[in-house]
């Protein structure tokens, strides 16, 4: 399917390819799903430029389905996705801030936030520019024991605003006396089909 959308340069849902699977079925889609004025594909997978992308562009198939169900279910975490790293001693946390500041500088996912405009929703990335694209660490104190993982757990299970609540991502430094934990919550809708 990656093949094939490439190819042709246009998003075309896999039930679309599966509901007509000959040659002839595929080209009757492609002809309804259209061209724009310029002949260029309605839906073009990548090409657009730093302007447009801050403006907001169409969200991919997976994010419309991910927003779909998120609209279902707004308090669910059912599509967060999170790393947790266990660090030892000491960690220079201004330099790490920065570090992943530079890595959402040239990873566009660590800036795509959700927009809603004319009554759709659209994906837009931050300009590398623009003060919110700076990661931030939220810091917290990482409990003994036990409590350790009741607390990764809670932090897992915030649930985010997709639409208009700013990029859904969120990095957590926990300290502790001997340990620290870098943990990466975000959620699925930004690590998925990105422009």
């Amino acid at each position: 399917m990656i093949s094939v959308r490439e190819a042709l340069r246009m998003d075309i849902p896999t039930a679309q390819l599966f509901g007509t699977p000959t040659i002839a079925g595929l080209a009757a889609t492609v002809a309804r799903m259209g061209a724009s004025p310029s002949g260029q594909p309605s839906i073009p997978l990548a090409g657009y430029t730093a302007k447009q992308l801050a403006a907001g562009v169409p969200c991919s198939l997976n994010q419309e389905q991910m927003l779909a169900l998120h609209e279902q279910q707004p308090d669910s975490t059912a599509y967060n996705v999170q790393d947790a790293v266990w660090l030892r001693g000491d960690v220079a946390e201004d330099a790490l801030e920065a570090a992943l500041t530079a890595l959402a500088c040239r990873q566009s996912s660590m800036r795509t936030h959700f927009l809603e405009r004319d009554g759709r929703v659209l994906q837009a990335v931050l300009p590398v520019s623009d003060p919110r694209a700076a990661v931030k660490l939220h810091r917290r104190t990482l409990p003994a024991g036990p409590a350790v993982e009741a607390e990764l757990a809670r932090l897992i299970a915030q649930p985010f605003a997709l639409v208009g609540g700013g990029v859904p991502l969120r990095i957590y430094l926990l300290i502790g006396r001997v340990a620290r934990v870098l943990l990466l919550s975000a959620h699925h809708a930004i690590r998925c089909s990105q422009p």
